[in-house]
């Protein structure tokens, strides 16, 4: 089978070019299009934010490829822009057009039902089912997704799924993202804060066990956290530097420190291997309070660990499921400061609760903590989160315009209900906190030191 996979824009400009100026290897792909070649099967990748592709340029290319199915990834972010690609590629190219990703898997019922030239929704992670549909469709000349699992599909006008599948236990199995299907420049070269060499995205482990009620993993039947062996995960990396020269990672796992065992593991085949790379992560602050393994991550090359602090209230926290503590914020940032690694602290104003007096509690806890970097973001109430199936689920329809669902800039298109604070509140308590914790003197200089020193360390 002949096998497309886009994955949307975020947004184009007046001369249809995508606009994202630091892209990210799309790895989910990229797994499944390795997974779909380990088959027998020919798959190309198109990601037009990474090289600013213009759409016409793409769909003469998928023309020529003529491909037996598209795939089409999505979040909710990138979902509307997901519907257009979908109906041109249904219009273009007459073949199977498929949707995957966190806002289908979410709301799989009303994609179907509002997305015209859609044939079916691949719940969940795509690889097992986009292999099933792959070599059905090369044995029976057609796709039958009741023969897919996981899949969603409209049969004689009724809306049926068939069962999700259990979802991978031994990641070992899976080859290496097929990241050689796409340029690598443009995703090598990514700004990053801790050194001009290249960079490159891997993953580690998959789900995770917590249960926030901001976030979709924790309603998925893939939230059970399942890992790599350190010694394939190491590999990966080994290989990446020896072959492409990368020098910095960005580990995206859920909570990369969710496993202390493991993660010691892994440090030290990096130390073993005397890999000359820096990396970041993130990690939960109940995950990262024994020094150890700290100062382990710090010999193997960590330089940063991006902690969901949240909220300055205990209150907050509890209703949020964080399963944490101030104490344990507190007391894991000190031990990483101790030891060299930046803390880059993510806070969510606005919460189920939120108040004028949780606001200022978290403004303030935010610089007790005192971390280099601190990104301050408004709840946004994803579809599949404990939050949009509390107060949100109404949205769940085929017409639904989910274009600023997740803004920052534009006034959503729902008002608030989890919290009593208008949307202009948020904002404007969210515009006021970012400044203040940026514009203080001392945080400046911090900034400014930091900045030099980098620049200093890449000459």
């Amino acid at each position: 089978m002949k096998v497309v996979l886009i994955n949307p824009p975020l947004s184009y400009n007046r001369h249809e070019k995508a606009l994202n100026p630091e892209p990210w290897f799309p790895l989910g792909l990229g797994y499944i299009a390795s997974y779909l070649r380990q088959g027998g099967h020919d798959v190309r990748i198109y990601d037009p934010d990474a090289v600013r592709m213009p759409l016409e340029t793409m769909w003469e290319e998928l023309s020529r490829f003529a491909p037996d199915a598209v795939g089409i990834t999505s979040t909710t972010s990138s979902f509307m822009l997901a519907k257009r690609l979908v109906l041109e590629a249904k219009r273009r190219l007459n073949c199977l057009v498929l949707m995957g990703g966190p806002h289908v898997t979410a709301l799989p019922r009303s994609t179907m039902l509002g997305t015209p030239g859609l044939d079916a929704v691949i719940r969940g992670e795509g690889e097992i089912p986009m292999l099933a549909l792959a070599d059905g469709f090369d044995a029976n000349g057609k796709a039958d997704f009741r023969d897919v699992p996981g899949a969603a599909f409209m049969e004689g006008g009724q809306y049926r799924e068939t069962p999700t599948p259990e979802p991978f236990r031994d990641l070992d199995v899976l080859p290496y993202p097929a990241r050689d299907l796409l340029d690598m420049r443009p995703y090598e070269n990514c700004r990053s804060l801790y050194g001009g060499g290249k960079m490159a995205t891997v993953i580690s482990s998959r789900g995770c066990p917590s249960k926030c009620s901001f976030c979709s993993n924790a309603a998925s039947v893939y939230r059970k956290f399942r890992s790599r062996s350190p010694e394939s995960f190491v590999a990966e990396m080994e290989c990446l530097v020896k072959e492409s020269g990368i020098r910095h990672f960005y580990i995206v796992d859920d909570c990369f420190s969710i496993d202390a065992k493991r993660t010691a593991a892994i440090c030290d085949l990096m130390i073993k291997k005397k890999l000359p790379i820096t990396w970041q992560a993130a990690g939960r602050v109940n995950t990262l309070l024994d020094e150890s393994l700290i100062s382990k991550m710090k010999q193997a090359g960590c330089v940063e660990v991006l902690l969901g602090i949240e909220t300055g209230s205990q209150r907050i926290l509890d209703i949020m499921k964080k399963g944490a503590t101030l104490e344990m914020a507190e007391e894991c940032c000190a031990k990483l400061h101790k030891h060299d690694i930046n803390c880059y602290n993510s806070y969510i104003l606005g919460a189920e609760g939120e108040t004028v007096f949780t606001i200022i509690q978290t403004a303030i806890f935010s610089k007790k903590l005192f971390s280099l970097f601190a990104l301050f973001n408004i709840l946004i109430p994803f579809p599949g989160t404990a939050v949009f199936e509390k107060y949100y689920r109404d949205f769940d329809r085929p017409d639904t315009d989910w274009t600023d669902w997740a803004s920052l800039l534009h006034k959503r298109p729902y008002p608030p209900r989890h919290t009593s604070l208008s949307w202009g509140a948020q904002k404007g308590w969210w515009l006021a906190i970012s400044l203040l914790y940026y514009l203080e003197p001392i945080q400046l200089l911090r900034v400014l030191f930091f900045q030099v020193n980098l620049e200093l360390n890449k000459a």
